[in-house]
């Protein structure tokens, strides 16, 4: 598991706006990330150690970003590490929270919903959630058999976006041709999650009359 920050320019596919697929470190020098098992950060390549103990469950990680002063603080239970500046050498801005797992691995991120249990020290600071126009059952990222257990519980409308099932599908990308994607989420992705080609186009489609089907 390697839990950190990436950018809008880097290489790492956004098909959820946060959690990716793929790893968030050894290749990419737009992205920072924090390795609790083998106690390393990676960034560009290459990996550097820390003195934190390796995480174990329970722990709690936490991660400031701090764009006034060029620098990305990690904290294990409250611990602060020295700040990490490498990355700002080539990113100032677009920066969003990005991890990985292996199979079978979870833990829960909290981005201001309940209070932090180890807040950063003497230093000013907000929530990802003091700004956030979501929903409160939308800031919460569930495992994948739970979500999927819910998804089959619950009716949704036929033509409805892939990603959020929310808003209606009407955007198709091209030059892929793939649809599927509502207007919010197709702006979140840089690349199609169909096919993995660069979107270079959001053309609108007309709406169809939507009707209620459940998902099995």
């Amino acid at each position: 598991m390697q839990i950190g920050w990436a950018t809008k320019d880097s290489k790492v596919p956004q098909p959820y706006g946060f959690i990716s697929g793929h790893k968030v470190d050894t290749d990419e020098v737009l992205s920072v990330a924090y390795d609790g098992c083998r106690q390393l950060f990676w960034h560009s390549a290459q990996s550097q150690s820390h003195v934190h103990p390796s995480w174990k469950p329970g722990d709690i990680l936490g991660s400031l970003l701090d764009l006034n002063n060029a620098q990305i603080i990690f904290y294990l239970n409250g611990d602060p590490l020295p700040p990490l500046t490498h990355v700002f050498s080539i990113a100032m801005q677009g920066f969003f929270a990005a991890a990985s797992f292996m199979s079978f691995q979870q833990c829960e991120f909290n981005f201001g919903r309940k209070p932090f249990l180890h807040p950063p020290k003497d230093i000013p600071f907000q929530s990802f959630n003091d700004h956030a126009q979501m929903k409160d059952t939308e800031k919460i990222i569930l495992p994948r058999h739970i979500r999927l257990q819910k998804l089959r519980a619950m009716s949704v409308e036929e033509g409805a976006c892939t990603l959020c099932f929310d808003e209606s599908a009407t955007i198709v990308f091209l030059p892929c041709a793939h649809r599927g994607f509502c207007e919010r989420c197709s702006l979140q992705l840089e690349i199609c999650p169909m096919c993995r080609r660069h979107i270079e186009e959001r053309q609108k489609v007309e709406e169809k009359l939507s009707v209620k089907e459940d998902v099995t």
